[in-house]
C-alpha cells in the first residue's frame, strides 16, 4: 500500500509542477521565407533513433530529400542556361516547407510531453535542440542583424549590420560545432577582419554546421579629449579606448574586449 501511495503522491506532484512549467514553442518554417533558410533549417532535422519522436509519420529523411532537391533546383535555376525554372524552385519550396512544419508539430508535442513527464522545462528544451528544432524566444529590445544572406556547396555569405554610417572594423568569429545551440571553443575558432560588413567563406564542409558570431568596431577618432581608459560599450559596436595621441589600446590582461553580437549557426549545403 505504501509503494502505492507513493506511486500516486509521485504522479501528483508531477501533474502539480507541470501545471506550472513554461509551454515551449518551436519555430515552423513560412512560405515566404528565402530558399536558403529552408534547405538549411530542413537540413538541420536529426529525428531518427529519438524514441521521443518515433511516432512521427514525416522522418527527417524524408525532409532533408526534399531539401537536397530543392538545393539541386536553386542550383540549376542559377545556370546559363537554367535547368529548373523559377516556378519549380518555389512549388518545391512550398514541399519542403509543409514537410519540415509536420515534423516540428509532433516535436512540439513531444518535448512538451519530455517537460511534464520530468517536472523540467530543460529537459524538454534539450531534446528539441538535439533534434535540430529551434525554440521560439519572445524578441524585445533591437536584435543583431546577423545572418546568412546566400549560400552554396561549401561557400556561405555572412551580412552584419553596420551601427554607425561611416567607417567601422567587422571581426567575425566562427567555428564548427556538432550541434546547434552550443557554442564553439575559442581555440576552435576562426577570426576573419574586414572593412565590409559582408565577407563570403569558402572550402567549408556540406553538411557541417557552423556558428559565427559578429563585433564591430569603431575608430576612436582624433580629438583633445582626454585620455578614455575602458571601452565604451555602444548597442552593436565596440569604441576602443584612446591614448592621448589617439592610438587605440589594448590590455594584455583582457584579450577579448570587443561587444559581441551573439552566435548564430548554419548548416553548409
Amino acid at each position: 500500500m505504501k509503494t502505492l501511495e507513493n506511486e500516486m503522491l509521485r504522479i501528483f506532484m508531477l501533474a502539480l509542477i507541470s501545471k506550472n512549467l513554461p509551454k515551449i514553442d518551436l519555430l515552423e518554417l513560412k512560405y515566404s521565407d528565402p530558399v536558403e533558410t529552408v534547405i538549411n533549417e530542413s537540413l538541420t532535422l536529426k529525428t531518427t533513433g529519438v524514441a521521443a519522436m518515433s511516432g512521427c509519420t514525416t522522418t527527417d529523411v524524408m525532409v532533408h530529400n526534399a531539401a537536397t532537391l530543392l538545393q539541386t533546383m536553386l542550383t540549376g535555376s542559377k545556370l546559363r542556361p537554367p535547368t529548373y525554372v523559377t516556378s519549380q524552385v518555389n512549388s518545391q519550396k512550398r514541399i519542403t516547407v509543409d514537410l519540415y512544419n509536420k515534423v516540428i508539430r509532433f516535436m512540439k508535442g513531444a518535448v512538451n510531453d519530455t517537460a511534464e513527464a520530468s517536472g523540467n522545462v530543460n529537459d524538454g528544451v534539450t531534446l528539441a535542440i538535439s533534434c535540430g528544432g529551434r525554440i521560439a524566444k519572445k524578441v524585445t529590445g533591437t536584435q543583431p542583424d546577423l545572418g546568412v544572406t546566400e549560400s552554396g556547396p561549401g561557400w556561405i555569405k555572412v551580412h552584419a549590420k553596420k551601427a554607425v554610417k561611416g567607417e567601422e572594423a567587422h571581426l567575425f568569429r566562427c567555428g564548427l560545432v556538432p550541434v546547434k545551440g552550443t557554442p564553439p571553443a575559442k581555440a576552435n575558432c576562426v577570426d576573419y577582419v574586414s572593412l565590409a560588413c559582408n565577407i563570403e567563406i569558402n572550402d567549408l564542409t556540406s553538411g557541417t554546421i557552423i556558428a559565427i558570431n559578429h563585433a564591430g568596431i569603431i575608430p576612436a577618432g582624433h580629438s583633445k579629449i582626454p585620455i578614455v581608459i575602458t571601452p565604451v560599450k555602444l548597442k552593436k559596436a565596440t569604441k576602443l579606448p584612446v591614448s592621448k595621441k589617439n592610438h587605440p589600446i589594448f590590455s594584455f590582461t583582457s584579450p577579448d574586449p570587443y561587444i559581441w553580437d551573439g552566435w548564430i549557426y548554419f548548416v553548409v549545403p
